[in-house]
């Protein structure tokens, strides 16, 4: 992922069309961009048009950076599928993705293959059932934990949605499909009880990375559960000026000269070399 211009996707928002759909090739598949919905619109916008597009570029120069060929990957947050589709695109393996979220399942399950499993669950600390807060504001975001509708509560609106969904835990997808090099948790606020229920993974077949979107205290909570293993963690952030990956002292308070994105960490076995 390299853009070719300095253009950002909100510079182009106002003269995107805000109807109909648009697909593109990506990893031997076609995945189809909903333009009504302005967070597809810039996923669209970057794939035609490579311009910049931060909250999602942070983690494709992510994935570009520590994916490897071979990679069998846990996707948990999957949405429509286009983080999924972007690790095939790098070289992966295999990829199982889960997404509760039935109409957004719908979506993934079309894009299911040999090397993409599709899981219509949320990953938690056990297996069974929970109450999820839909959001309303787009299709991202839709959350487990109450203090998620605290944080942002212009996703959940004043009249909260909710919905049953079934879960299950990573000990069981580890049982079920095998060991995974990498971890993608972009849970909205589940990513602890997410490792509560890969306690035995952890110990016997952990991952060579995490990535894990974590909010608020959630970073300290994280990383006392994965420090035994994973004992090096870093925040990704893209520098204005340049545009490349800086991999940054979790503690960094000043991000002056980054762009302002979603928190994502980076959670290694091995220290990294910038």
């Amino acid at each position: 992922m390299r853009s070719v211009s300095t253009i950002h996707v909100w510079d182009l928002d106002p003269i995107i069309q805000p109807q109909g759909y648009v697909s593109f090739p990506l990893a031997n598949r076609e995945i189809i961009f909903e333009l009504n919905n302005a967070h597809e619109r810039m996923y669209a916008a970057k794939c035609l048009l490579k311009v910049r597009h931060p909250q999602s570029d942070v983690d494709s120069l992510l994935f570009e950076r520590f994916i490897q060929p071979e990679d069998h990957i846990l996707d948990a947050g999957a949405n429509i599928g286009y983080t999924a589709l972007t690790f095939l695109a790098l070289g992966a393996k295999k990829v199982v993705a889960l997404e509760p979220v039935p109409y957004l399942f719908d979506r993934l399950s079309t894009l299911a293959g040999n090397d993409l499993i599709t899981v219509e669950k949320a990953v938690s600390a056990e297996e069974g059932q929970a109450e999820i807060m839909l959001s309303q504001s787009h299709n991202q975001g839709s959350s487990i934990k109450p203090e998620l509708v605290e944080i942002f509560p212009e996703v959940y609106g004043t009249e909260i949605k909710k919905m049953q969904i079934n879960t299950t835990t990573i000990d069981r997808l580890v049982e079920e499909h095998g060991r995974f090099d990498v971890w993608k948790l972009d849970i909205e606020g589940a990513e602890i009880d997410a490792l509560r229920g890969a306690i035995s993974t952890l110990k016997l077949c952990p991952p060579r990375i995490i990535f894990a979107e974590l909010y608020a205290d959630a970073l300290v909570g994280f990383y006392q559960l994965v420090s035994a293993t994973h004992p090096y963690v870093y925040r990704a952030l893209i520098d204005i000026q340049s545009y490349q990956l800086h991999l940054c002292d979790p503690t960094l308070q000043n991000v002056d000269g980054f762009y302002q994105t979603s928190p994502m960490y980076v959670f290694s076995q091995q220290e990294i070399a910038f």
